[in-house]
């Protein structure tokens, strides 16, 4: 009886892929750029944007952690993908991702949530009228009513408190003009007021005496005009600083996807936790 003897292969060490990293890390100038080989030679790419000075320090920090990791992520990437079979390398991918950029994504998506909710409530703050009585607001509203945009436009620069409060009371009345820029300045305009009247009240800013005015007393209001303008240059900057952070998030999660071969809401998932 003859028997057949077959060699058998030898299982590789390495599975040594001659083809370019799958990740490369750069420095775009403004952040880290993540760029992930997909398909048909195209590339995704991953933004980490470096923020501004004035972005709370906590989103700033979540953010470079974030850049850091990523990094990491694809230093540890690129070397296993030589060292295990293709068939398994996405289910590695993922088991990486899970241990280097999930926490620091869930870290920037729960700082950046908090600067957005923070810097909402001191907007909200400032930009809503204290309430009123009598009709003064409502008369207001009134005669706006009857007003075309340039007149408006004309008022606002002379408009008192109540002008504006009874006009930002009434926005339900002023659609042809609330997502522009004339409800931007209305709305500047009456923070700028209504920071002026709630420092003035607690006596801060306090004028300085001068050789004019040795018995100076009262809030200075070119100081209250210079904070409440700071102000406003942070809040829209943090809006800035926000949407950078939420269009940084969005492009690591597409990343992330063709890296571990997901679809994309699967790799949200994967990114902030989830199982399911």
């Amino acid at each position: 009886m003859l028997v057949a003897h077959v060699r058998r292969m030898a299982f590789p060490v390495a599975f040594a892929n001659p083809e370019p990293d799958l990740m490369t890390v750069t420095d775009t100038g403004r952040g880290l750029g993540l760029a992930v080989r997909a398909g048909g030679g195209g590339a995704v790419t991953a933004i980490c944007t470096r923020l501004s000075a004035d972005a709370p320090e906590p989103l700033r920090n979540a953010v470079d952690a974030l850049a850091a990791n990523l990094t990491t992520l694809a230093q540890r990437g690129n070397l296993e993908r030589s060292r295990v079979h293709p068939h398994i390398f996405p289910d590695r991918m993922r088991e990486l991702t899970v241990q280097y950029a999930s926490p620091a994504f869930q870290a920037v998506v729960k700082a950046g949530t908090t600067a957005r909710r923070e810097d909402a409530t001191k907007w909200v703050r400032f930009s809503t009228p204290e309430p009123a009585t009598g009709t003064l607001r409502q008369e207001y509203r009134q005669l706006w009513q009857r007003l075309s945009l340039g007149e408006r436009a004309a008022r606002v620069a002379n408009a008192d408190y109540d002008e504006l409060a009874g006009v930002i009371e009434g926005r339900g009345f002023f659609g042809d003009m609330t997502n522009g820029a004339l409800w931007n300045e209305i709305e500047r305009r009456f923070v700028l007021m209504t920071i002026a009247k709630h420092y003035a009240a607690q006596g801060s800013f306090s004028k300085e005496p001068t050789p004019d005015q040795p018995l100076a007393t009262g809030s200075d209001p070119v100081q209250l005009e210079a904070f409440g303008q700071k102000f406003i240059e942070q809040h829209n900057q943090s809006i800035k600083d926000i949407e950078l952070v939420e269009i940084s998030l969005r492009s690591v999660v597409a990343a992330i996807a063709a890296a571990t071969e997901l679809q994309v809401p699967d790799a949200f998932k994967l990114l902030m936790g989830r199982n399911s």
